[in-house]
């Protein structure tokens, strides 16, 4: 039998997950433990909830120094936990990135190097996060991108050619997720005499900082509506998602990497109106599966939206080439046999 393999990060229930790393957590535990990796999994979560489940999952990793770790956690809860394994002279530690602000907060001195470069391997979402850490001095650093198990893709329905474009919104419901760009632009539009030939709804849970705003901006936009949570873990709503043309995601949150809801909107279909941000460039390829608008500017937000609305059939036919490309990331492409025993966490033999 192999050493013990700790698994820390952020988990939850399954109904109320609204947290990216969470969710990708889930998706990776899952698949870990489908290729034989046994996981003692120490949920984050769960830590924060009780003093007492912290004090005996600290103890449980100070007794197994010699196991194996996978650290999974967004940059500030990933820093502290790596700090402590340095802490404790703890060596064979995987760093699976969530998130895309690790060389910002790095270059603005918030974190040190080194419990970066304790960590055996550093797996970041993409290749802009690996340039930016290898000129910092890591150089234990790999890219591996998001993922998701997919089970089904939706089809595709030909639109009507009368019918009103669809714009969906799938996130945390925040202002730096873009939402009040996303509200500015339907007003230049509708001022434009649009409102007829477009409407925008939003999923997801709404900021509670943000919400009183939010309700008020969408109160007074008649072609924009708020729809609740959608739960992709049931996978029935992806068909739920393929009824919209496009899906629209400007943010500027810091802490944005390889958002899974991009997957999301590979799997239905749909092209992505994505701000040039993070690593989103590296995603969506312009003109292809989507279209990069400039950062926080509310006419070519507008003026991309138009286009669609404009030329729905343009959207519907990258809509296909979205769909062919989604396999890419899904987590058995992605999270293979090879790939765990070049980390180490299958033998040769498995």
């Amino acid at each position: 039998m192999g050493r013990k393999i700790f698994f820390i990060g952020p988990l939850g229930a399954e109904a109320k997950m609204v947290s990216g790393d969470s969710l990708k957590n889930l998706h990776l535990t899952r698949q870990l433990e489908k290729l034989s990796v046994h996981l003692t999994i120490v949920d984050t979560n769960a830590c924060r909830k009780s003093f007492w489940k912290t004090i005996s999952s600290i103890f449980s990793v100070v007794t197994h120094r010699k196991s194996k770790f996978i650290v999974s956690a967004s940059t500030r809860g990933a820093y502290i936990i790596l700090q402590l394994l340095r802490f404790f002279k703890i060596k064979d530690v995987i760093y699976w990135v969530v998130g895309g602000d690790v060389p910002h907060q790095m270059d603005c001195g918030f974190v040190s190097k080194a419990p970066y470069r304790n960590a055996r391997i550093i797996l970041v979402e993409g290749e802009r996060m690996k340039e930016s850490l290898n000129i910092s001095g890591l150089n234990n650093v790999m890219r591996l991108p998001n993922f998701k198990h997919i089970t089904s893709i939706p089809q595709k329905k030909p639109r009507s050619s009368d019918a009103p474009v669809r714009f969906v919104f799938l996130s945390r419901i925040t202002e730096d997720k873009g939402c009040t760009y996303i509200n500015r632009a339907a007003e230049k539009l509708n001022e434009k005499g649009l409102a007829h030939l477009f409407s925008i709804d939003y999923y997801g849970s709404i900021a509670e900082e943000y919400k009183e705003k939010f309700q008020k901006e969408i109160d007074l936009i008649p072609n924009i509506a708020y729809k609740g949570f959608l739960n992709l873990l049931q996978t029935d709503n992806y068909a739920v998602l393929a009824g919209y043309d496009a899906m629209l995601f400007p943010t500027f949150f810091y802490g944005e990497g390889f958002a899974g809801i991009f997957i999301d909107a590979f799997i239905s279909g749909l092209p992505v109106i994505a701000s040039d941000w993070s690593l989103n460039g590296e995603i969506i390829k312009n003109g292809k599966t989507g279209w990069i608008v400039p950062n926080r500017n509310v006419d070519e937000l507008a003026n991309t939206m138009e286009r669609v609305i404009r030329h729905p059939e343009q959207a519907w036919e990258m809509g296909q080439a979205c769909q062919a490309q989604c396999m890419e990331y899904d987590t058995d492409h992605v999270v293979t046999p090879s790939l765990l025993k070049q980390l180490g966490l299958l033998t040769p033999q498995s």
